[in-house]
């Protein structure tokens, strides 16, 4: 590669890896990168908050698949963004993150923002590389971009030394070896024994997490499920790969959902997770039947047996496994027939958890029921290529409980790691791969003030979408945990105020809209969506209504207590 330094090297690199969007914020490290890229198909996309930037490479990895890039300056640019990178790693976010850093002739000089950083990031990537020779600074790039990817996706780490990037290159030429890597190991052994035990199954459940996502297995997995009979749950970026609204996809797999997921679980005698770690969310294992037979997917081994005994452990694709699925059940077809006294203990379940949240997805209340308002949104936001972008804890939950999700990657919450803050940073990226699908944020009010200024990023590059605010004037979920653990919330640290995020967005060339009652809600909802700007709808929500996800944190995780 005919490069004159290593800040040319790095660009060239990422041009032609396809790169399509660099996520950043300017510094002083980055400038021999930055003004190679200037002009060149890599678009580059300027934050307020190297934690904004971050979050926004992350959910370009989560919403393709594809690794997204952030590219920080030294040190305090660095630090700002480790809780995103150990968001990423939490989320199996395929993520390049570049940091510049102080030249290597000053180190341990007490020079300008030196940091130990690798030393720092290492525990919370798969992989962390610095490159100290301006000649083999492409051939980093590559191959951090690709461990990305590759195997179970995660961040990479790469750092990139400023005397590094501006050094010129001997001869003007760097090696660089490009390599694509798309072929995944399946199991064909393990899919003939999983399908064995699926037919003599009774009760059978099948649950689609981010790896079914990430593999892209919703085609396969439709016509699996159709061909079998078997109900399917989805969860993470599993979400949609088989739309809600299909008669056999039962939505999220989550204890939350009462009647629906929980019975499923308890009662399932097989259940075949595809891409998805057992963790928390089911209660670590403790709410899947004890007497049934796990069959676990993962593309990761470490992954298969944590916090529960598999019964059928299989390293695998979960998208090539599905095909095989589906190749040997031609030969040798289950019976749908056998799962439709289950099918329809299911059905009923999820009938019976809708029939539970009538109440609520209908009240006239105010303030404002929270499930009235993920009903109104997602009644509003009705096709299939519309999206909504979840942030906050209670407000989360509602939205993941209450949202009908029916294509892929158009729901996007935060993800097991619980960390709130980055919901208008995902909503800029799923813009910018989005530009025509409608596109709604619903937020706690305590999370949008994270990185509330990466309002200003969205608007100074032209886009339009609209956020919601579930404005409960306090940190929701954990003043409810507050009052259900202790019996009674500490709102000297809990309660936030009604503030008027409705009127602070006009002062930034936005468009604000106050709402206090719900049947202001579709009027509002009108106007934000026909604004030529971002808008926010500040809907006061009432703060004592407590979701089924503070509940379970009560009594488990972090929460517990003797």
């Amino acid at each position: 590669m005919k490069c004159s330094t290593g800040g040319e090297a790095a660009a060239k690199a990422l041009i032609d890896l396809g790169v399509e969007y660099v996520f950043t914020l300017t510094g002083g490290h980055l400038n021999h990168i930055h003004m190679h890229l200037e002009g060149s198909p890599v678009k580059l996309i300027g934050t307020r908050h190297e934690q904004g930037a971050t979050f926004m490479a992350d959910a370009y990895g989560r919403m393709t698949g594809r690794p997204g890039v952030a590219m920080l300056t030294a040190g305090p640019g660095f630090t700002n963004a480790l809780t995103p990178i150990m968001h990423a790693l939490f989320c199996n976010t395929p993520l390049l993150v570049i940091a510049g850093a102080a030249g290597i002739e000053h180190r341990d000089k007490l020079d300008l923002q030196d940091a130990p950083q690798i030393a720092a990031v290492t525990p919370m990537v798969k992989k962390a590389f610095v490159c100290t020779q301006a000649s083999r600074v492409a051939e980093y790039v590559e191959m951090a971009y690709r461990t990305a990817y590759t195997g179970r996706p995660g961040p990479v780490f790469l750092e990139l030394p400023c005397d590094v990037l501006g050094a010129a290159i001997p001869g003007g030429e760097a090696p660089y070896f490009k390599t694509e890597v798309h072929s995944q190991p399946v199991d064909r052994e393990a899919a003939a024994k999983t399908l064995e035990i699926l037919r003599s199954a009774s009760k059978p459940i099948i649950v689609a997490g981010s790896g079914a996502g990430f593999a892209k297995a919703g085609p396969d997995l439709q016509h699996f499920i159709e061909a079998a009979g078997i109900p399917l749950y989805t969860c993470n970026m599993g979400r949609g790969i088989v739309s809600d609204e299909h008669p056999l996809c039962f939505g999220l797999a989550h204890p939350s959902r009462n009647g629906a997921a929980t019975q499923a679980y308890l009662e399932a005698d097989a259940v075949l997770v595809l891409g998805h770690r057992i963790s928390l969310v089911e209660f670590f294992g403790a709410l899947i039947n004890k007497d049934a037979v796990l069959i676990q997917v993962d593309i990761e081994g470490e992954e298969l047996g944590r916090n529960r005994q598999v019964q059928v452990p299989v390293v695998s694709d979960a998208g090539g496994f599905v095909r095989e699925l589906n190749e040997l059940a031609a030969k040798s077809p289950l019976d749908p027939r056998r799962y439709e006294p289950w099918v329809a203990f299911v059905r009923g379940e999820q009938e019976r958890y809708e029939e539970e949240r009538k109440a609520a997805v209908t009240s006239d209340a105010v303030p404002i029921h929270p499930q009235r308002l993920v009903r109104e949104l997602d009644n509003y936001l009705n096709g299939e290529d519309d999206i909504i972008i979840a942030d906050g804890g209670d407000t989360h939950t509602w939205v993941q409980l209450g949202r009908t999700v029916r294509k892929p990657y158009r729901l996007l919450d935060h993800g097991l790691f619980g960390c709130i803050g980055g919901g208008i940073c995902n909503t800029v990226t799923a813009r910018l791969l989005y530009p025509e699908s409608r596109l709604a944020l619903l937020t706690g009010d305590g999370s949008l003030g994270f990185n509330f200024m990466e309002i200003n990023t969205a608007i100074r590059y032209g886009m339009r979408f609209v956020i919601v605010v579930c404005n409960d004037a306090s940190w929701g979920m954990i003043r409810h945990s507050q009052q259900l653990r202790f019996g009674r919330p500490f709102d000297f640290v809990a309660w936030l105020g009604a503030t008027p995020y409705h009127t602070m967005i006009e002062g930034m060339g936005g468009k604000g809209f106050l709402v206090t009652k719900p049947e202001e809600l579709r009027p509002a909802l009108d106007a934000a969506f026909a604004a030529d700007t971002v808008a926010l709808i500040n809907v006061m929500a009432d703060p004592e209504v407590i979701s089924p996800a503070s509940t379970s944190l009560s009594k488990l995780g972090a929460y517990k207590t003797t």
